[in-house]
């Protein structure tokens, strides 16, 4: 995942932000980014967004709920985005 916010944390702090399933736990998480991309994961930090509430008529829904994963890197490693 790539925004503005995102891009600053990666470059001064280190920490890299992806998408990752609902179903995914951090210890998934570390080695799934350990593997991928060849670095050494430090922490695993996990939001889930739930899906903003919506109404049809008298129907109530909510959309796709959401879960990220914040991943911080030993020092020495980087990641290629660009």
């Amino acid at each position: 995942m790539l925004t503005e916010k995102t891009a600053f944390q990666a470059e001064h702090q280190n920490v890299y932000s992806f998408d990752v399933p609902l179903s995914a736990n951090k210890a998934d998480i570390r080695k799934a980014v350990e593997s991928a991309f060849g670095v050494r994961v430090l922490s695993v930090n996990t939001i889930t967004r739930l899906g903003r509430p919506k109404r049809h008529r008298a129907h109530f829904s909510h959309g796709q709920t959401k879960k990220r994963a914040m991943v911080k890197l030993h020092s020495e490693d980087r990641i290629s985005l660009y």
